[in-house]
């Protein structure tokens, strides 16, 4: 399997969160990082805690909380501390609404060649259309932003596809990071508002997280390599 010149995690909750209670004195008085951690924290530049928006980092994570969105961003190497860690958060506030969740994980996937590039680019958004449009005697033409929707069924049956309560997307677009590198991303998103469950809806995320993250990791990297290699052979 191809291998990432850099892969981070994201996982983003949209409800209704209390920014002010998130904190790293909290964080670490209920066992989800250490003294250390929650040291670095409060000594993070750009460190805010308010009744509208919380913000921190650690040297393995940075954490957005607003009213609206929650955000927890891998930094460094990944590992299943930070399942851990989301997962916990949600555990401790179970009484939180949350109408919906994304399990995201991108890459920076760096090829051999300038023309290796932007056969990537020809792969996946083919020029023949454009090039009748825009002569490439005169223009030059660049794939920028690819996304992709997959779900479950046949296409005729997902329509409108934005009803699906689970779907990826996957984006691919030039790396802005590394140079001469294919940056590809994946959202693997849960409408947590039409999944019925006893649990509540943070309990549920709670438990997506801690069951589902590392496979959604293992498919990510799969997947990202599997897009690059086809699009080079």
């Amino acid at each position: 399997m191809r291998a990432p010149d850099s892969f981070s995690s994201a996982i983003v909750a949209v409800g209704s969160f209390n920014p002010a209670i998130i904190t790293p004195d909290w964080l670490e008085k209920n066992q989800l990082i250490g003294s250390d951690d929650a040291a670095s924290a409060r000594a993070s530049q750009g460190l805010i805690i308010s009744q509208q928006v919380t913000v921190y980092e650690t040297d393995w994570f940075a954490i957005q909380v607003l009213d609206n969105q929650f955000t927890l961003q891998s930094k460094g190497a990944l590992s299943p501390t930070f399942r851990d860690l989301a997962s916990g958060i949600f555990s401790l506030v179970p009484h939180t609404p949350i109408t919906a969740l994304g399990l995201n994980f991108s890459g920076d996937y760096k090829v051999p060649t300038v023309d290796a590039y932007h056969k990537v680019g020809d792969m996946l958004a083919p020029k023949e259309i454009w090039s009748k449009i825009y002569p490439p005697d005169k223009y030059s033409l660049g794939m920028m932003t690819v996304t992709i929707r997959v779900q479950e069924g046949k296409r005729e049956e997902n329509f409108p596809v934005l009803k699906s309560p689970h779907y990826k997307n996957i984006t691919v677009q030039p790396s802005n990071r590394v140079r001469s590198a294919i940056f590809l991303q994946l959202n693997d998103h849960r409408q947590i508002s039409e999944i019925q469950s006893e649990m509540t809806s943070a309990e549920l995320v709670a438990q997506i997280i801690a069951e589902e993250w590392e496979e959604c990791w293992e498919h990510a990297q799969h997947e990202f390599g599997s897009i690059v290699d086809f699009a080079l052979a």
